[in-house]
């Protein structure tokens, strides 16, 4: 059995970022990313078993560090508004920061390599928010309506905000971060 390399596989998973932000998920050819890293086939498949292997592990990793992202902000705020806040600021950082990752999460999910060995993964990254959209219902501090429509309405505006930034629309700065927030915080709130 021959040694893993953790810079091989780290260019392997930024090399497969790279292409399906480039060519979509249909995009990966397994030669091609090889060829792309600089290893032979046989190398890439040491690896990675199969394409959906590599799909699948990249998905499982990127959403077990922002599910962690969002449990240590969370973990650090001591009143429901400060946690809902520290979970928006979180997202924002998310959208502008890693956008070859939004763009691989987005892909995967309509994919067919989203199975149900993935909704797992996906589920427990879904946990984190929905016990904070619990304790806001509990605390009747966010209104009586569904985890997706919270969620709808936090990422749906912070998507497009973050759109508007890199078109040079919008600016994020303190101030403003204050402001959109408000914004999704007055359409949740009771």
């Amino acid at each position: 059995m021959r040694v893993k390399d953790e810079t091989k596989r780290l260019a392997i998973v930024e090399n497969t970022l790279d292409i399906v932000f480039e060519k979509g998920i249909a995009g990966i050819k397994m030669s091609v990313l090889a060829k792309r890293v600089g290893i032979s086939p046989s190398t890439l498949y040491v690896y990675f078993k199969t394409k959906e292997d590599l799909i699948h592990s990249i998905a499982t990793s990127l959403l077990k560090q922002m599910s962690k992202n969002q449990e240590s902000a969370l973990a650090s705020e001591s009143t429901f508004e400060l946690k809902f806040r520290a979970k928006w600021i979180n997202l924002l950082n998310f959208l502008l920061n890693h956008e070859k990752e939004v763009n691989f999460i987005d892909q995967w999910k309509q994919s067919p390599y989203f199975d149900k060995k993935s909704s797992k993964v996906w589920e427990y990254n879904k946990k984190v928010k929905n016990e904070l959209f619990n304790e806001g219902r509990e605390k009747e501090v966010l209104k009586d309506v569904n985890d997706f429509i919270i969620y709808a309405v936090m990422s749906g505006t912070a998507k497009q905000i973050i759109g508007l930034v890199k078109q040079g629309d919008l600016s994020l700065d303190k101030n403003s971060i204050d402001l959109y927030f408000s914004l999704v915080w007055d359409a949740l709130k009771r």
